[in-house]
């Protein structure tokens, strides 16, 4: 009889209701792993946090993490403390999971592969989307020719986030906050994850509803390596969470494409002959997919585990996550400079 895998021990650094809620469990519900730690900036939270959870160790030093005792620790941070504790784990000997956006912009994202290469640990990206039904359900379709050529891409993913003072909502999208920063990494992923890589962009933010300092809207226009076009829209007014992806024989649409624990939806609907309908009459061809639910932090935790523990390739893969990092940083600037800003991946 096969002995049972060790478990990867796994720590968790920061005690926010998401880190607490989904990141921990997700942990603790895998055969793979072992939530040994928690990490808070402050002792009581991280001391609350680990009682919560039921997990040994508490502490406020991310540096006091013992190698011997820990594999890897999942950062869920604020945005502009992920480059310092990333580098700092990664040199503790710590392979690390750090939530997205990987940094605050490109300097820090290779700043950060360097000492995953140079500690020989593991750095991995929380585009944790790369399980969302409709996403990878997308992704299989397209690749498989059922909407033809791709044209064109749309994802919108946003809600309503009235001013409360959140480090979110203070910090400007330079600075780690806003919606492009919170929803456009998992929105830039899965677009690469569909049609492929992205060439350049251009960009607009707004302030259309709230007055706090970060920008409340971010629209992104892509342009694939493939030629197909695409946009993305982030926001903190409204309700959002659409994907479109239309090609030369049809289309795949979701309404429900970015979650949490959930199945969402997709559709296929085959190109119409008639360009313009004048009349109501219903289109032929909607073919509803069918689509498992997921909880998609359950995926990454075993994802990440197998390749740290037996060395199978990640899905969360380093090149593709400092790509994503790329279009990132690279629509900051053509938001600020107004110009169509070419996407430059490290050497």
């Amino acid at each position: 009889m096969d002995e049972p895998s060790t478990p990867v021990r796994w720590a968790l650094a920061g005690t926010s209701e998401f880190a607490v809620e989904w990141i921990g469990p997700a942990i603790q519900s895998s055969p793979d792993a072992s939530l040994v730690a928690v990490v808070s900036g402050s002792l009581a939270n991280a001391e609350a946090a680990a009682t919560r959870l039921g997990v040994p160790t508490a502490t406020d030093d991310l540096g006091a993490l013992d190698p011997d005792l820990v594999d890897v620790v999942h950062l869920v941070t604020p945005n502009h403390l992920h480059a310092p504790q990333a580098i700092m784990a990664l040199e503790r000997g710590l392979h690390v999971v750090v939530e997205k956006p990987m940094a605050l912009d490109m300097t820090e994202a290779v700043r950060m592969a360097d000492a995953a290469r140079l500690a020989d640990r593991r750095l991995f990206v929380a585009h944790c989307m790369a399980w969302a039904p409709p996403v990878a359900a997308a992704a299989r379709a397209v690749a498989a020719g059922t909407v033809g050529t791709p044209i064109e891409l749309r994802l919108a993913a946003g809600f309503d986030y009235p001013d409360a003072g959140y480090w979110r909502q203070i910090r400007t999208m330079e600075q780690g906050g806003g919606p492009w920063m919170d929803l456009g990494p998992h929105a830039v992923d899965a677009a690469i994850r569909i049609l492929g890589p992205i060439e350049s962009v251009s960009a607009t933010t707004s302030r259309l509803a709230h007055g706090y300092t970060a920008e409340d809207t971010m629209c992104v226009l892509l342009r694939f390596v493939s030629g197909a076009v695409g946009t993305i829209t982030t926001t903190f007014v409204a309700g959002q969470n659409e994907l479109l992806v239309q090609g030369t024989a049809g289309s795949l649409r979701s309404r429900d494409w970015l979650g949490r624990e959930f199945a969402g939806d997709l559709a296929f609907e085959p190109v119409d002959s008639d360009l313009l309908h004048f009349q109501d009459d219903p289109r032929d061809g909607h073919r509803p997919i069918a689509l498992e639910p997921t909880n998609v932090y359950q995926h990454q935790v075993a994802d990440v585990s197998s390749e740290i523990r037996d060395g199978a390739p990640s899905t969360l893969d380093l090149a593709g996550s400092l790509h994503v990092m790329a279009v990132i940083d690279a629509a900051i600037r053509a938001a600020r400079t107004r110009r169509t800003v070419t996407v430059t991946d490290p050497a």
